[in-house]
This record gives structure tokens, C-alpha cells and sequence, in this order.
């Protein structure tokens, strides 16, 4: 999962790839389409919409996110929280993308200057970034499983670009329920507050839980909804790539 816990503030490059990442997406998204949210006897009758996410349980290679359609709500049974679980935390490509570049840029910038900048200084560095990770992705699911919320991000049903973009946004605070109705997504934002807090416990001495646990927490909240523009747009930056990627 692509955590962004950033020590000191979200690095200058990654900010500007996000963003070409985006434009361009915008670019090749229809640019006059109408709201596909219609009857829903035209729905059934129309071809299979090219944004739909594949198999339930899906991670994201980039953002290791599980995605499910608005127009086409289905909730995760038993089973499928599981196998999302394992996926995204353990046996995806997304699973690692986000702790190995996190890792490596805290390395390029010495964060935290305790821990050197030798191999070793790296495999602290990529320790923590892993577990910080997996506590925000274990937390999150077994909260969203008492709650019988979903822990993926729900797509619009929208093909207007400005639409999908606020609705990214949106749901960085919100998800949907069992019944597919919105609710606050109270498991997911307490699992970045307490992925953070827990990180700080085996950071150096000087980062404390409520100081810089809950302040990386609040970043994170704020870094997800621009995570979750790349995955609204992810069909589009799909395109925009030179091999096929899931």
C-alpha cells in the first residue's frame, strides 16, 4: 500500500510525476461525456465499461489500492477481505512499490540522519517503511470488517474528468458500506493515525507519537486524496504507459 509518511515534506519529484501523471491522464479522458449514472435497463444493455476495475480483490501495482465501481457496487464478501488483505499488504507488486520508494527517497535525504546513509542505514529505512505500511493496511482492514465498511476506493460512475477529480477527493474522507451507502471511512483514517503512532516507536528517540506520529498522520490524510487521483485516473495513466500493466 502507498503509505506517504514523509519526516520532513513530500519530495519535489514525485510531486511533479504525480502531476504529469495527471495531466496527462486528463488528456486522453473523454472531455465531453455525459454522467453514466442513467436508467438502469440502458446500464444492463450497454458494453462493459472499460474503467471497471477486474476482479474484486485487484491492488493497483503503483498505489497497492483495491478499486470497486460506484456504478456497479458490490461489497467484499468474507472470503474476498481476505484475499484483498494478503494481496495489497503481502503478495502484490503494490504492496512494495510504496515502501521501497519511500525508502529510497528517506535515503537520498538522510531521514532520519540517526540512521546514516550505509546499506544498513537503507534496511532500517526499508524495515520501517514496510512495517508502518502493513500496521496502516492491517489496521484498516479489520476495522472496515467490524464496521462493514470497504477498504478499496470507490471509482465514480461519472466520465466528466472535473466530476471524477472532486469525487477523488471525497472519498479520501468517506466509503461506501455493506449497502452501498456513503459513511465516514472512520476504520481507514484511524488506520493512518495509528500506523503513525506505532511508527514512532522505533524511530529515534527524539520523534514522539503525538507530535510527529499524529502530524505525519494528518499529511497522510491530505496525501491520500491525491493517491486516490491516480487511481481514479488509473485506466487513463494506464494508456499513457509503455507495457500493459494490470
Amino acid at each position: 500500500m502507498l503509505v506517504i509518511h514523509q519526516l520532513k515534506g513530500f519530495p519535489k519529484p514525485l510531486c511533479c510525476l504525480i502531476t504529469l501523471m495527471l495531466l496527462g491522464a486528463a488528456l486522453v479522458a473523454p472531455a465531453n461525456g455525459q454522467d453514466s449514472t442513467k436508467d438502469p435497463r440502458l446500464e444492463s444493455a450497454r458494453k462493459p465499461d472499460s474503467r471497471e476495475p477486474g476482479s474484486p480483490t485487484n491492488v493497483n501495482p503503483l498505489t497497492g489500492l483495491g478499486t470497486a465501481s460506484q456504478a456497479y457496487y458490490a461489497p467484499l464478501t468474507g472470503k474476498q477481505r481476505w484475499q484483498f488483505y494478503v494481496k495489497s499488504n503481502f503478495a502484490s507488486m503494490g504492496a512494495f512499490t510504496g515502501p521501497v520508494l519511500n525508502s529510497l527517497l528517506d535515503q537520498i535525504e538522510n531521514q532520519p540522519p540517526e540512521w546514516g546513509r550505509e546499506a544498513s542505514g537503507y534496511g532500517q529505512r526499508l524495515a520501517s517503511r514496510l512495517g508502518t505500511a502493513v500496521v496502516q493496511g492491517t489496521v484498516q482492514s479489520a476495522g472496515c470488517a467490524l464496521l462493514g465498511q470497504d477498504p478499496r476506493y470507490i471509482r465514480s460512475s461519472s466520465e466528466k474528468v472535473l466530476n471524477r477529480s472532486l469525487h477523488a477527493i471525497l472519498f479520501g474522507t468517506i466509503t461506501y458500506n455493506n449497502e452501498g451507502k456513503k459513511r465516514p471511512a472512520l476504520a481507514t483514517l484511524s488506520s493512518y493515525y495509528a500506523s503513525s503512532v506505532i511508527a514512532t516507536s522505533w524511530l529515534p528517540d527524539r520523534y514522539t507519537s503525538l507530535g510527529d506520529g499524529v502530524r505525519d498522520a494528518n499529511r497522510q490524510v491530505v496525501l491520500s486524496c491525491l493517491v486516490n487521483e491516480i487511481q481514479e485516473f488509473w485506466p487513463e495513466i494506464k494508456k499513457l504507459l509503455p507495457h500493459k500493466i494490470p
